[in-house]
């Protein structure tokens, strides 16, 4: 009993230390002064106050080192005994453990240090005097560097045991160890040693030849960075941490060169696309391969505190290993392990919340809005898009400048016919939108293991809060991995792992995927009318217009019965064996499987709306449906590795290294669909309960690969270096005598700062290295076609119709319907790409720079070459046809270094990248005229035809002086005060296309291209006494696009007069005769739809979307070590990270986003992105 009560002290004396340690964390505390984190490390030290010499008792004196150094004691009842015992101790200004063993010696005890805790018994031997067994050694050193500066916080551990301790600010080290144990010292830039420890030691680290001796993984394997020869770009863990964003995705954009990342929308959970050096093919996405420790996946579907390294493969070189699977790149994504074998258990939590990234100052006041919205739509047919009469317009005028509701003047009024009448001035967009979007993300990772064993174990979870105001959506993931490695025997080492991702999106309203609700909740939104009534009722028809504010959408989330849940559940198993039967030789055997489930839920309720008081109606359009409806998605995928690697040295500088093995994989797709209507309750969602309609369908598809692959190495003393890669691969998706193809690639290297001529250079360049690689590759993915699985099989759909259902006694027939035709002929994509690199290190590679010129061609492509009749009813099917030619460069440049400042560590880095790519269709059958807008052989890839525009009619007179016909464009608005003036490039007095061709276009000039050029990044980092600090910028040079017909944020009413969120400015930039300089013309409703004149594409409203972005900012407190250790912490940091803070945009409108605006078509009207402020915890025991 009296045990379990002096543990339970010691318990309480921990929980003390650590409720201590909470009060420290916060910024003002932690970031004290120089001065108490000088005292805290020579109390890390275990430095003793001084005291007298003189008789004590044992309490005394545990109680004394226990007040004056790091250390707790734990003990028995039977040490408990003794504590009243006399002991005479030396306690003047000696060392805790001098004092311990002293005691110790003198009463027969012993004792075991664990970290800063120490157990006391009775020495079983205590009657001869000998110290037991189990008591550690303690031992004292120095580390400096090669110039015999010290350097402080050096790691010092136990290799093989628990111990552990940092140099101080002379260099200087304590560490009780186990006897027996060697002892690993090690520092950031720094080569880490490993050495026999003895008392008084000194170990003196040599620096490390900056980034040559990183290891780089590679397709089935791994290569020193100074012997790579590829293109291949890597991202380490220490670059991703922080961010908080919910993908890795989003944390990579911008950080590898030409690694061109975009995302259809903000939503929660969207999907990452990505590219590798620009356009890839006409028809299919081009995606790289992604593969997560060998295992085809999802970027988005990985734990970003998981990832221990990525690399970019770029070029046929680094690529060609795995043939037909990477005809566009591939991106390898390392998972961690447990490199130390030590016990660690981290925690990081993080804390965000959101900002808008553009403006959304809109206008709110109703009387303005009702006459600037009729305005144009007079303009347009000589109607009013209100309906008001006088009587309504001086109701709204009274209330202009009611901000709030003024009782005497309430908003919300019962008109003559009983009906109700809005007079309001409502902030629709802060009604229905929320932008802080907090999130929180918790992160816990365990790892340990012996030399024979290792494990970790990680877990993520996640939870944010979207956009919506009313019945937000939420999103949530949940990550699992676990991690197990194994040194079975000498020569055999088995991994197995396990991963779990679980994903749940919900929105209220419409269906996110079909549509979404941004289109809606857009129109008819106007200031002047209410979405709800004084009784809480639902507003929807109202007087005297009869239109539906947002149509209805708002009511939607209101009532939040209908909605859209999309689950995803992935799990991955993977076993890894290493047989190893002679030295040099390697068996590797991998067996993978993936199982991917999507669930989605779409739900249609109906709304009840009022629009006279007491009187409650329903709505029937298609929105407000009685409808269920459930999809299942399942994906099976089956992953065959077995491989042997070679490697042997001859006469010390003839290195050879010989990959040969095989590739199989499956995968299984299928899909199952239930809907129903008519369902007795809105809350019970069940497909069985449904009495209405009902309806299924489903689909379901497999393929196969398999592959025979080989490489072989060889370098001369890494001076000449030399690669030879082949694949030889057959697919599934093609017909049987096109499925086989063969993808050869050879890479050269020289390494000039080896050779004997350049030694004079070698004190500044000391890295000189020349590659050359040429190889092709194959691209087996056909996702253009409906059918990407068997895409040379014209498939059938049996379809349903209720056409006769009438005289058929309500039944169904059903009929059989071909798909289009397709190419019995169909065989790989190839791509072949030539790369020509430099790489460059300057200062013992402080300076480093990466230089890549490539060039890619892509033949026989999918493409469309024939020409049908109209009337033949199918499109053309598409054939191997057609060859485009990128080519591109990309460039690195960094620097990094370090220096004492203050007596400690200062180091910093800074790096910038450019990259750039552009695309030509060298060859291409069909379209021999060369019609614009369509593939012709020779146009440059993503090329923008349009018009010039030279400026605005400022009379009606001008337009007739003027003499040109403008009438192509449009029959209405091109011949009056406030209309576009086109400039007639030919001189023809007739604006128009000519033929619409290459050789005849009349008036048409090539604007610009849609293909992002120079995306370029530049980031900095720095560190010292514990505070860290980063930022990344990244951008686009330039990129064009014209504003589609329904981008609401860009065009306003000039696309619909109901559109609901007008910026404040657009007055200020309609043309009238007092504003001649206007951006836009004179005010017309629908002008920039249905093919009138802004729906011409020209040069004054084509948009360019360069921009500069401060992707990330990141402000970092690391606690003293010496404060941490005395609670058993290794390390706790705190932080504050920042994304997307500000945006330099060259759009003509600050109401949009750049990389939001290209979305849904061009029509932005997408889920919006988000500016993010974060602050974060991390701890690792």
């Amino acid at each position: 009993m009296r045990e379990n009560v002096y543990i339970k002290t010691w318990r309480w004396r921990i929980a003390q230390r650590y409720v201590s340690a909470l009060m420290l964390l916060t910024p003002v505390a932690t970031m004290a002064s120089a001065t108490s984190a000088q005292a805290t490390t020579q109390h890390g030290q275990q430095a003793a106050i001084a005291a007298s010499n003189s008789m004590s008792t044992v309490r005394n004196v545990l109680n004394y080192i226990e007040k004056n150094s790091n250390y707790v004691f734990v003990y028995n009842a039977e040490v408990q005994k003794m504590m009243p015992n006399r002991v005479k101790v030396n306690l003047d200004g000696r060392p805790a453990l001098q004092i311990l063993d002293e005691m110790c010696a003198a009463t027969g005890l012993a004792y075991k240090a664990q970290g800063n805790q120490i157990s006391l018994a009775q020495a079983k031997n205590a009657q001869s005097g000998q110290p037991d067994k189990g008591q550690k050694r303690r031992i004292k050193g120095n580390v400096s560097d090669a110039k015999g500066e010290p350097i402080v916080g050096a790691t010092i551990s136990e290799k093989g045991g628990t111990g552990g301790t940092i140099t101080d600010i002379n260099g200087d080290f304590t560490l009780e160890l186990t006897p027996g144990n060697l002892v690993t010292v090690s520092y950031v830039g720094f080569k880490p040693q490993t050495v026999k420890p003895t008392e008084g030691m000194h170990v003196t680290l040599d620096e490390q030849t900056r980034g040559l001796d990183e290891v780089v993984v590679i397709g089935y394997g791994t290569k020193k960075k100074a012997n790579l020869i590829g293109a291949v770009s890597t991202v380490g863990a220490e670059e991703l941490k922080d961010r908080p964003v919910g993908s890795v995705g989003q944390m990579l954009q911008g950080q590898v060169p030409n690694l061109n990342i975009t995302f259809a929308s903000g939503t929660p959970g969207e999907t990452t696309t990505l590219n590798i050096r620009g356009a890839t093919s006409i028809a299919n996405t081009g995606a790289p391969l992604v593969l997560i420790d060998g295992v085809e996946s999802s970027i988005d579907r990985v734990n970003p505190k998981d990832i221990e390294s990525i690399s970019v493969l770029k070029d046929a070189a680094s690529a060609a290993i795995y043939g037909a699977r990477a005809g566009f790149g591939v991106v390898l994504i390392t998972t961690k392990n447990n490199k130390d074998g030590q016990a660690h258990i981290s925690y990081n939590g993080r804390f965000s919340f959101s900002a808008p990234t553009t403006k959304t100052d809109f206008m709110t006041v109703g009387y303005d809005v009702a006459r600037l919205v009729d305005a144009f739509q007079m303009a347009d047919n000589g109607s009013t898009y209100t309906s008001f009469e006088k009587s309504d317009y001086d109701e709204l005028k009274a209330r202009r400048y009611d901000t709030v509701e003024n009782p005497a003047r309430p908003w919300t009024v019962v008109g003559p016919d009983g009906r109700y009448r809005y007079y309001g001035n409502f902030n629709w967009y802060d009604y229905i939108y929320d932008f802080k979007q907090p999130t929180w993300n918790h992160n816990l990772s365990v790892s340990g293991g012996t030399e024979k064993i290792n494990y970790l174990v990680s877990a993520n979870l996640s939870n944010k809060t979207g956009i919506f105001a009313i019945n937000p959506d939420k999103y949530s993931t949940k990550t699992l991995m676990s991690k197990v490695s194994a040194q079975v025997k000498p020569w055999f080492k088995l991994t197995g792992t396990t991963s779990l991702f679980r994903s749940e999106y919900k929105a209220f309203g419409y269906d996110y995927e079909d549509g979404g609700n941004f289109d809606n909740l857009s129109q008819h939104a106007m200031p002047w009318v209410l979405p709800y009534n004084p009784d809480g009722t639902n507003v929807y028809n109202y007087a005297p217009s009869k239109h539906r504010p947002t149509n209805g959408f708002h009511a939607m989330l209101r009532e939040g019965n209908g909605f859209a849940e999309v689950k995803k559940t992935q799990s991955t198993y993977a076993l890894n064996g290493v047989l190893t039967p002679m030295a040099g030789l390697s068996i590797v055997g991998n067996v993978s499987y993936r199982l991917f489930y999507r669930e989605k839920t779409t739900r249609q309720a109906p709304m009840t709306y009022s629009e006279r008081p007491g009187v409650l109606e329903q709505a029937n359009t298609i929105f407000f449906q009685n409808r269920l409806k459930e999809i299942r998605t399942t994906e099976e995928y089956w992953v065959y590795d077995l491989y042997a690697s070679y490697q042997k040295t001859f006469a010390d500088v003839h290195n050879f290294n010989a990959i040969v093995g095989l590739n199989h994989e499956t995968g299984r797709y299928k899909n199952v669909e239930g809907n129903v209507t008519n369902l007795p309750s809105i809350y019970l969602n069940d497909l069985k309960l449904g009495t209405g309609i009902r309806g299924v369908k489903g689909g379901q598809y497999e393929y196969a690969l398999l592959g025979y692959f080989g490489r072989l190495s060889y370098d001369y003393a890494g001076k000449y270096l030399v690669e030879f890669n082949i694949r030889h691969d057959g697919t599934s998706r093609f017909p049987a005598n096109h499925r086989w193809g063969t993808f050869p690639s050879i890479a050269l290297g020289w390494r000039l700062s080896d050779e004997a001529f350049f030694k004079s250079l070698k004190t500044v360049a000391n890295n000189v290295k020349l590659r050359f690689s040429v190889g092709s590759l194959g691209n087996q993915v056909t996702d253009s076609y409906a059918n990407p699985y068997y895409p040379y099989i014209r498939s059938a759909s049996i379809k349903q119709s209720n056409i006769i259902n009438r005289i058929a006694d309500n039944k169904y027939f059903y009929y059989i319907e071909l798909d289009p035709p397709v190419s019995a002929d169909l065989t790989w994509e190839t791509v072949v790409t030539k790369n020509l690199g430099f790489d460059l290190g300057f200062f013992n590679n402080r300076l480093t720079a990466v230089l890549d010129l490539y060039q890619r061609d892509t033949k026989d492509m999918l493409a469309t070459s024939l020409t049908l009749p109209d009337v033949y009813g199918y499109a053309a099917p598409k054939e191997n046809n057609g060859h485009l030619r990128t080519k591109g460069f990309e460039l690195t440049i960094g620097w990094s270094d370090r220096f004492n400042l203050g007596g400690k560590p200062f180091s910093y880095s800074v790096s910038a990248s450019l990259a750039d790519s552009k695309s030509k269709l060298i060859k291409f059958k069909g379209n021999e005229t060369k019609v614009l807008g369509s593939a012709y052989e020779g146009m440059e890839w993503g090329e923008i035809w349009g018009y010039r525009i030279e400026g605005i009619y400022q009379t009606d007179q001008q337009a007739i002086d003027r003499g040109v016909d403008q009438s192509f464009i449009s029959s209405r608005f091109t011949s009056n005060a406030g209309d576009l003036i086109f400039a007639d490039i030919d001189d023809s007095k007739k604006i128009d296309n000519g033929k619409g061709t290459l050789d005849d276009h009349g008036d048409l000039v090539k604007l610009g291209n849609s293909l992002p050029r120079y995306h370029y990044g530049l980031s900095a980092s720095a560190s010292w006494n514990g505070i860290d600090l980063s930022f990344f910028l990244q951008g686009i040079g330039r990129q064009h696009l014209y504003p589609h017909e329904n981008n609401f944020a860009f065009w306003g009413p000039f696309s619909r007069p109901y559109m609901s969120f007008i910026p404040t400015n657009l007055p200020s930039q309609l043309w009238s005769a007092e504003n001649p300089n206007a951006y836009f013309p004179r005010p017309a409703a629908g002008i920039a739809r249905n093919n009138m004149v802004l729906t011409k594409v020209n040069d004054r409203y084509l948009q360019n979307l360069a921009y500069c972005r401060l992707k990330n900012i990141t402000l970092g407190y690391t606690l003293p070590a010496s404060l941490t250790q005395k609670m058993m912490i290794s390390s706790v940091r705190i932080y504050f990270s920042g994304e997307n803070l500000f945006t330099i945009s060259k759009l003509d409108s600050k109401y949009l986003d750049p990389e939001q605006i290209s979305g849904k078509g061009a029509s932005g009207n997408v889920y919006p992105y988000s500016k993010t402020f974060a602050f974060g915890l991390d701890i690792t025991f």
